[in-house]
């Protein structure tokens, strides 16, 4: 990728690392990192054809290496593009190296500038609609993970830490009783209702036997029986 003469050096940095990413790519990267990591070994030794890759291009290919897998994974998510074979191999390049610019905590640059660079360098690099679709694609990503900071966190991170809510309201979606459990266990029961508590009996009352029960009474104590 030839190299624009009005960028300064930050932003020829971003393209340096870029340009490893988008030869890892050639060479099948896919979404192997490795292939990134030992070209990146390559390219750290000054050679005849090339000048030592700055100190911020190491940085951001080494953290494109490391989050690779979740990079292509927010911009295939706002793409809208079958694969992310369908992007053009430049713009991907140059959209890798942003999204993880982003994500990157440690990182003092704004993403909106990030984002702004990257447009810069597809505009003089690649095609006429680039631009307009780099744009588009890490706007929606600054958007998703510029909502709660945790959303910038690993996603196996994310799903192995506890909800928020489940000290107070237990799992979600569920509230934990006010009422302590000892005291549910230990409180008596209500007499059911048509059942004669045995407390409420008087001295010498007793219970009709089964031959002074009436039909109707009989009627009403197999009602009772089938409630239990």
């Amino acid at each position: 990728m030839a190299e624009h003469r009005g960028f300064t050096s930050r932003t020829k940095a971003r393209k340096r690392a870029a340009d490893v990413v988008f030869e890892a790519d050639q060479r099948g990267m896919g979404r192997n990192p490795r292939v990134l990591e030992d070209l990146l070994r390559e390219r750290r030794v000054l050679t005849a054809a090339q000048t030592p890759l700055p100190e911020y291009s190491i940085t951001l290919i080494e953290g494109v290496a490391a989050n690779l897998r979740r990079i292509d994974g927010l911009i295939e998510a706002h793409a809208e593009v079958p694969g992310l074979d369908r992007i053009p191999p430049v713009d991907l390049a140059v959209m890798r190296v942003a999204v993880w610019e982003m994500l990157d905590e440690a990182s003092d640059v704004a993403d909106v500038t990030v984002i702004d660079q990257a447009v810069m360098i597809v505009k003089s690099i690649s095609t006429d609609t680039s631009p307009g679709f780099v744009n588009a694609v890490l706007d929606a990503v600054r958007r998703e993970i510029g909502a709660p900071a945790w959303s910038r966190r690993p996603a196996a991170e994310r799903e192995s830490a506890p909800s928020e809510d489940a000290d107070e309201d237990g799992p979600a979606g569920e509230s934990v009783a006010s009422e302590p459990a000892a005291d549910a266990e230990d409180r008596t029961p209500e007499p059911a209702t048509g059942a004669p508590s045995s407390d409420a009996l008087e001295p010498g009352d007793r219970h009709p036997t089964l031959e002074e029960l009436g039909e109707m009474d009989l009627t009403s104590l197999d009602e009772l029986l089938d409630e239990y």
